[in-house]
């Protein structure tokens, strides 16, 4: 198998997806392009953007976005790349979590989480793509920090528009009781980490949070990979 494996990549060289370098070893996305990914503080910064969209929610603790996710960019095409086309390898967003846990692991952002709880896509939705790409970039982490990831407790009820192309009006509207929680009890008293790739207006993560209100005694902590400029 190994040796088919070196034959094939000898012929069909696998390349990273946003520069055409050529892989020199598992990863799907070369090291000069994730160094290339701009970066926010939000790890070491309370009160910073992201936590100020849920702050106001019962439960929520603290949140951070790893990097900033404009349009046009390299982070833009690796995030396509990951998650659309024919050939989109979601692996990349298991990188991504790995790098996200070991630069933000010292700075304390981790600290005290009990599980982590990717946003669930609907069935539909799932079926379609093939892949949750918030469960991937959970997997990363899971595996930096050593954390169980828990895909069953937490349900997406509906399937509602991409919300990409939706106004903020109109993304609050399609959220209302878009989650729910199943057998709740075994989350009482724990500190969630719920994870998504990109934040916009953070309607999607504050639903979950809704949701997750009835979870008596829970702490919740948001994480994602980039936040939309």
């Amino acid at each position: 198998m190994l040796h088919f494996k070196y034959i094939l990549d000898l012929f069909f060289p696998r390349t990273c997806p946003t520069c055409g370098q050529v892989l020199i070893d598992s990863d799907p996305v070369c090291a000069d392009c994730v160094r290339r990914i701009s970066r926010t503080e939000q790890a070491l910064n309370r009160d910073n953007e992201t936590e100020q969209l849920f702050s106001s929610k019962r439960h929520f603790a603290w949140g951070g976005c790893w990097a900033f996710y404009r349009k046009d960019s390299s982070f833009q095409q690796l995030i396509h790349a990951a998650k659309f086309g024919a050939i989109a390898n979601p692996l990349i967003m298991q990188q991504l979590g790995r790098v996200a846990a070991m630069e933000w692991e010292e700075t304390g952002f981790f600290e005290d989480i009990d599980v982590i709880v990717p946003i669930p896509l609907h069935l539909r939705r799932l079926r379609q793509r093939g892949f949750n790409q918030a469960e991937y970039i959970c997997r990363g982490l899971s595996e930096v920090l050593k954390i169980p990831m828990d895909t069953e407790h937490l349900t997406r009820e509906r399937n509602n528009r991409h919300q990409s192309r939706s106004t903020r009006a109109e993304r609050q509207q399609q959220v209302q009781q878009l989650f729910r929680v199943n057998h709740p009890e075994e989350w009482y008293e724990k500190t969630i980490l719920l994870v998504d790739d990109i934040v916009t207006t953070g309607s999607t993560i504050g639903a979950a949070i809704d949701a997750l209100q009835e979870v008596y005694g829970c702490h919740i902590v948001v994480f994602a990979l980039a936040k939309a400029k």
